[in-house]
């Protein structure tokens, strides 16, 4: 190698590797501005319970259903061993009906105030949320609806805004 033509350096890895992109100061302030509305009840953030319930779910906890079914199966074994098959499969049954009535129900209330803590306050959850769908956002006062991950949900909260109290 001669002294008159060195080789330049290689560039820096992270010269090749692509910044995130950080959000615009809008998408940040349009989420708090639809926090506010759902607090004061102009937006209302619904979620569809089949579609949130998927194991890919952002917000989803397995351990949400997980207690209600361990805490029955114990109870139904405990059952099942002191007081024969019978009385087993009788508390299985009111297992069973215990979780779709109750069970199902305390699931979807720590879904939905996680969606409010979290995904209404942190806009990379709130992007992960909107993308898997399933989230639905709806203005009560005329019951027009914009639902993820085709709905453009900044386009409905300046809308929602702009009318003012319903």
């Amino acid at each position: 190698m001669s002294m008159l033509h060195p080789i330049p350096p290689p560039p820096p890895e992270s010269a090749s590797v692509p910044a995130p992109q950080p959000s615009g100061p809008d998408e940040r302030d349009m989420l708090l501005r639809l926090r506010a509305l759902h607090e004061t009840a102009r937006i209302r953030v619904t979620v569809n319970c089949a579609k949130l319930s998927h194991m890919d779910f952002p917000l989803g906890l397995e351990a949400d259903g997980n207690r209600w079914a361990y805490a029955i199966v114990i109870v139904i074994v405990a059952i099942w061993w002191f007081l024969g098959p019978y009385a087993g499969i009788a508390s299985a049954v009111a297992g069973f009906a215990l979780y779709q009535t109750v069970g199902q129900r305390y699931v979807e209330r720590r879904l939905q105030a996680r969606i409010h803590d979290r995904g209404l306050g942190e806009i990379d959850i709130w992007r992960k949320l909107w993308r898997f769908g399933g989230v639905i956002l709806t203005d009560p006062a005329t019951a027009q609806t914009c639902q993820g991950p085709d709905g453009r949900w900044m386009d409905f909260v300046r809308v929602v805004d702009r009318t003012g109290t319903p």
